[in-house]
């Protein structure tokens, strides 16, 4: 064959190839449509439909979310368990919270992004069963972040109001006790999602997973409105009460005290750091339960509040932009607490560095400085920093088996009120 022939031949089949290619991709668009796009689905439910623009922003955005919720998070529970000294009955709870917070960013993100930015018109393919665990998932998550935050703020009221008892403090084991109940709790008030979501189908082939509370027969309406009156006032309003009253309560207690004069200048200037390191730890505490208000607010009111006032809330013509601000909002929060831990809390971001090197090639850890798991050097010190305080020598201080001191664990045979409430203020706090 010669050269113009074989030309001839190259130039029909890169042709050919073409119109195959094109017939394809409009195959394709087409099919797209006739799936995103269904009329009978669209008057039904009000389906609305995202710019190209505003999908691939939403794409990116809870693209790089979820990866930074499971990171951060999984480097918080990392640090409260790897490091001794970070095992205080406060971190507890915050690892509690960092377990919430996963929760939601493996079960609520995903399946989410994939719903509704993926399929335009909000089709189900993980089945009912999945359908109904999610739902109740997602539930239990966002109590347990609102319970475990008021958990905290009590630890925190009692910490600073009853200095010289510390018998009713919280230690570890009540901590685990709590962290129970708060698990417990919020397994029960997620347990009716459980029974009443399911998918169920919308148009041929095309299924929707949502909530169908005709199990409860002819009162299922009723039972309805009951529950989600529930979820507002358990899951939001009467945290955010606690919170408020805790806090305002420790708030006036914190800025009216004031610290003890001693003639021992070195001993004054140690009494008032442990002062100040408690005031820089319940701000930050006020910060995380303010941005839990702030975040999950819109989205509580989007899904349980204006739907018994506006029942035909789908039919809104950007229904679809304020539901991803009020979801996108609550979701940023699963990846809020780790920031402020990290800004905030130099042991927190001192083990979050070392984890880090571990994991990714360009974080450079150096040294620890205040992780470092010399248990008999910090013992010893704290033993010389009591017998300044006290001016006595017959302080007795008996270790635990982490070798962790806590009030619990502490004689003081002869002390005066005030020495002993210096004491406390010495030794039993958690790390800042």
């Amino acid at each position: 064959m010669d050269e113009g022939g074989g030309t001839s031949l190259l130039q029909r089949i890169t042709t050919t190839a073409s119109e195959i290619l094109i017939r394809n991709s409009n195959e394709f668009e087409n099919s797209i449509k006739t799936t995103t796009t269904n009329p009978a689905i669209e008057e039904v439910y009000h389906i609305h439909y995202l710019t190209p623009t505003m999908k691939m922003l939403c794409i990116l955005f809870y693209s790089i979310l979820c990866v930074l919720c499971v990171y951060g998070n999984v480097l918080v529970i990392l640090v409260i368990v790897y490091f001794k000294r970070l095992r205080t009955a406060t971190n507890i709870l915050i690892l509690n919270l960092a377990v919430a917070d996963l929760l939601i960013s493996v079960f609520c993100i995903p399946f989410s992004y994939w719903q509704v930015l993926i399929f335009d018109d909000q089709r189900w393919l993980f089945g009912s069963m999945m359908c109904s665990l999610l739902a109740f998932l997602q539930a239990m998550a966002v109590f347990l972040s609102a319970w475990t935050l008021v958990v905290i703020s009590f630890d925190r009221w009692m910490a600073i109001m009853f200095v010289l008892t510390p018998s009713i403090r919280i230690t570890n084991r009540r901590a685990l006790y709590l962290v129970a109940a708060t698990w417990i709790f919020s397994i029960l008030m997620a347990l009716p999602l459980l029974f009443t979501t399911r998918s169920f189908e919308i148009t041929e082939g095309i299924e929707n997973c949502g909530e169908n509370w005709t199990y409860f027969g002819d009162a299922g309406e009723q039972v309805r409105k009951v529950y989600s009156t529930m979820v507002v006032i358990l899951q939001y309003i009467v945290p955010q009460a606690v919170l408020i009253i805790t806090y305002t309560h420790i708030g006036i207690k914190m800025w009216n005290s004031r610290v003890p004069g001693m003639q021992n200048g070195a001993t004054k200037k140690m009494i008032v750091d442990r002062h100040e390191s408690v005031k820089k730890l319940v701000p930050m505490v006020i910060l995380i339960s303010a941005l839990f208000a702030l975040c999950w607010l819109p989205l509580l009111i989007l899904i349980n509040v204006i739907p018994e006032f506006y029942p035909n809330i789908n039919s809104w013509e950007y229904i679809l932009y304020l539901w991803w601000f009020a979801h996108g909002l609550a979701m940023l929060h699963s990846i809020v607490n780790p920031v402020i831990y990290f800004i905030r809390n130099a042991r927190f971001r001192e083990g979050f560095c070392y984890f880090s090197s571990k994991l990714l090639p360009c974080v450079v850890f150096k040294e620890f400085r205040l992780l470092t798991d010399n248990s008999k050097r910090h013992r010893l010190r704290d033993i010389h920093e009591v017998e300044a305080l006290t001016g006595k020598h017959s302080v007795r201080l008996v270790s635990s088996k982490h070798d962790r001191l806590s009030s619990s664990e502490i004689t003081l045979p002869i002390l005066s009120r005030s020495s002993f409430s210096r004491v406390l203020k010495k030794i039993d706090l958690p790390c800042t």
